[in-house]
């Protein structure tokens, strides 16, 4: 079992700690460089995974309203971005949780919203197959800061 909780300053030494492998960061920005973006962008919502032991163990944003505008002109769309697991939680199931957690986690924060979209590189394999085997079918190809991902969507 997973705990998604909107990030607040509070949760902020929980992020201090967070590791990426080297190799993850080709995929994703860091839950600080994100927490950066956040606070410029009001539309971006840094959310944090706790595991029952009430440890940080996942990060991903939630990105509303020009966040989306690339990839869909449904309104009522929400962006996730930026989806990481510790390093040192790798391989636990954490993702598989994480996606299962989410459609729920959104209808109790943003009531309106009726799909979540996603890009994930083209080249990062076990992503797109976690996303696939949680029901988000690809609809589309595209670059994201100079990257081939492909564009997945899942309705909620």
């Amino acid at each position: 079992m997973v705990k998604l909780r909107p990030y607040h300053t509070l949760l902020f030494s929980d992020l201090e700690k967070f590791t990426l492998l080297e190799e993850d960061r080709k995929f994703t920005k860091t839950p600080l460089e994100n927490i950066d973006l956040a606070n410029r962008d009001q539309e971006r919502h840094p959310t944090l995974v706790y595991d029952d032991k009430d440890r940080c163990v996942g990060f991903f944003t939630l990105h509303e309203g020009e966040g989306i505008k690339p990839y869909s002109t449904n309104p009522n769309a929400i962006f996730f971005r930026s989806f990481s697991v510790d390093s040192q939680y790798r391989g636990f199931g954490y993702g598989k949780k994480v996606m299962q957690a989410l459609p729920q986690y959104i209808k109790q924060y943003y009531p309106t919203i009726n799909e979540i979209y996603l890009a994930v590189n083209t080249d990062n394999h076990l992503a797109r197959k976690l996303y696939i085997q949680n029901h988000y079918e690809i609809v589309g190809e595209t670059l994201l800061e100079n990257k081939p991902v492909y564009i997945m969507k899942q309705s909620c």
